[in-house]
């Protein structure tokens, strides 16, 4: 399994580049929503890049009988926000609300990293530290999120659910994932957690940007409803809408 690890890098890698043409071409075709799509071709695409980079083999860092791979939780950094913004753009909550997910997110994903780097029994708690953070994160999914939803129509709501419980189901896969593989208690071997995490990685990004594209004749009526509710156009308070 060992010697698959780079396969499954390229897989990666060719799995988000295909994830990124997609929104890409829309982006060209319907520019009437190109931040939509911006931002779906940035989630992929940055992923893209972190692949290709773990596909080179940099980044990497040894620690014990495991291997930290820096690549992947800067993608992480970058493209989680990315993922929760976009769920924001559907919902439009208040601008608080999606600072608050953001810094959640960063806490959680930095406890991994610290998680990884430290010897037991330190990286048992730095990852205890990620998992509260992370119950405070689906608490602001599931709960702080939809209250503060202000969704127009039920084409809105419908795809913000699927991919709001598309991300939840998911990411919560991943710190089991951590605390199995060689870095934690050792029940898997590095190539199959990069098997793993690759699996995720794809279905949770390119997934998520491919039913975010097919539902995008969601943000025709997003935008009607917003347009309605909001006529002189004040959203200060709000995330960022639909163009």
């Amino acid at each position: 399994m060992m010697d698959l690890i780079p396969v499954w890098f390229w897989l990666g890698t060719l799995g988000m580049a295909v994830g990124t043409a997609y929104p890409l071409w829309r982006l060209l075709t319907e520019p009437r929503y190109s931040r939509h799509y911006a931002v779906l071709a940035a989630v992929t695409g940055f992923a893209a890049v972190a692949y290709l980079a773990m596909a080179f083999d940099l980044g990497k860092v040894t620690v014990g009988d495991g291997s930290l791979f820096l690549p992947r939780y800067l993608d992480w950094m970058v493209t989680t926000p990315l993922l929760v913004l976009y769920l924001g753009m559907l919902c439009r909550p208040e601008r608080k609300v999606y600072a608050a997910l953001v810094g959640v997110d960063v806490l959680v994903i930095g406890a991994g990293v610290v998680a990884g780097l430290l010897a037991e029994p330190y990286s048992y708690v730095a990852y205890l530290v990620g998992c509260v953070a992370y119950v405070g994160l689906l608490y602001l999914l599931l709960t702080v999120l939809p209250r503060q939803a202000n969704l127009h129509g039920d084409r809105v709501s419908a795809v913000f659910q699927k991919l709001r419980n598309l991300t939840v189901v998911l990411w919560t896969i991943y710190p089991v994932v951590w605390i199995l593989g060689p870095l934690g208690v050792g029940l898997l071997q590095t190539g199959t957690e990069v098997m793993v995490v690759t699996y995720l990685d794809l279905i949770s990004k390119v997934g998520f940007v491919f039913m975010a594209v097919n539902g995008a004749d969601a943000l025709d009526q997003l935008r009607t409803g917003a347009a309605l509710a909001d006529p002189a156009g004040a959203s200060d308070e709000r995330a960022p809408a639909a163009d």
